[in-house]
């Protein structure tokens, strides 16, 4: 009754063999958490064990990236390495780009003012400050948008729901 039975393309996994996974689950930190997972498990699979969100994630196995698609049909095999490397939003440069902008306008605007234009501090100086200040964050915004391909809307004017 009990045939033994050759399957082509098949691999025994022995029990307690493990694969190594290491994670960045920031993109902008350099730590790596290693876990070790059973062998065997799928990439979604051990993408769940490991607590992670499937959405902005880069995987390779050995240097080669595993495409979405195939996160479900692909199996780790023991002593493989996955790695697994959370990758910045569509948003994240842009948001960067945003605060940097914001910067130089902190510090460029009263530069400006003083030694540019010459105007003496008082409330002359501090509304050209705040004019320069909103002109720089302005036209680097639109700059940033514009650079980023995405659209323009300039929330203070125009107050619709904008989903993004």
């Amino acid at each position: 009754m009990n045939q033994l039975v050759t399957i082509d393309n098949a691999e025994v996994l022995a029990p307690g063999e493990s694969v190594d996974v290491y994670i960045r689950r920031s993109p902008f930190r350099q730590q790596r958490e290693h876990i070790q997972v059973p062998a065997g498990f799928s990439i979604d699979e051990i993408i769940s064990y490991s607590g992670l969100e499937p959405t902005r994630l880069h995987v390779s196995i050995g240097g080669h990236v595993i495409e979405y698609r195939n996160w479900a049909r692909v199996r780790a095999k023991p002593g493989v390495s996955v790695a697994i490397v959370k990758v910045p939003g569509k948003g994240a440069l842009r948001a960067i780009a945003g605060v940097v902008i914001a910067l130089v306008a902190a510090v460029a605007a009263p530069w400006l003012v003083g030694t540019v234009l010459a105007i003496p501090a008082g409330a002359a100086a501090s509304v050209a400050t705040g004019l320069i200040g909103a002109g720089i964050s302005l036209g680097g915004s639109l700059t940033v948008g514009s650079l980023s391909g995405d659209e323009q809307v300039l929330y203070a004017i125009d107050g619709g729901n904008h989903d993004r």
